[in-house]
């Protein structure tokens, strides 16, 4: 099955996804117009093969205090050439206190007691991303890593965008599944985070 690396600057049907931002502040948020502009509630941008959206942060469960701020991520989407999103690969945070995650969204059908690994052109080490959990509905599993070291976090930023990457995993069957990961456009999307977020 061929894979094409498909990023869209609305991401109307994101809202399901969740892979960062919790599906409770996806679900506040309205979709937005696909022709009107983005609603306010929601925005979205585009760096390249990366995509951010932002949604108003939920008030703190019991809390009568209005909330403030935003909740963001950035994305980037594989598709297949149907159009239908095979994975999701994600940065961001739920909290402000949070650190930094790198989370893949795959579908239900994987190995999970085998991880994740993104495997950089070239002679670079993988990364490791164990699988965190899954969800029946829409059916997906993730795995994540937490970007606490500087180090690493440098690593991706400052890759050059003509060399990429693959995510590779297994399904049930023990068979090797991959996409590829495309640094275009992520240390554009990685600033615009930051700003969000500050």
């Amino acid at each position: 099955m061929t894979q094409h690396i498909r990023n869209r600057s609305r991401f109307g049907w994101l809202a399901v996804l969740c892979a960062i931002l919790p599906c409770a502040a996806m679900a506040q948020a309205p979709a937005a117009p696909s022709a009107a502009g983005d609603s306010p509630e929601r925005t979205t941008a585009q760096f390249g093969d990366w995509g951010m959206q932002c949604v108003p942060r939920p008030a703190a469960a019991g809390s009568t205090a209005p909330a403030t701020g935003k909740l963001c991520e950035i994305l980037q989407i594989v598709q297949n050439q149907q159009q239908q999103p095979v994975s999701v690969l994600a940065v961001g945070r739920a909290q402000r206190t949070d650190p930094l995650k790198l989370v893949a969204r795959l579908p239900a059908a994987v190995l999970v007691n085998t991880p994740v690994r993104m495997v950089f052109e070239g002679n670079e080490a993988a990364l490791t991303m164990p699988f965190r959990h899954c969800l029946p509905q829409p059916p997906a599993c993730f795995a994540e890593i937490e970007l606490r070291d500087e180090t690493l976090l440098r690593r991706l930023r400052t890759r050059p965008a003509d060399q990429g990457a693959r995510l590779e995993w297994r399904d049930p069957a023990g068979n090797s599944q991959q996409v590829p990961v495309s640094f275009r456009g992520l240390t554009a999307a990685l600033d615009a985070l930051q700003r969000e977020e500050s």
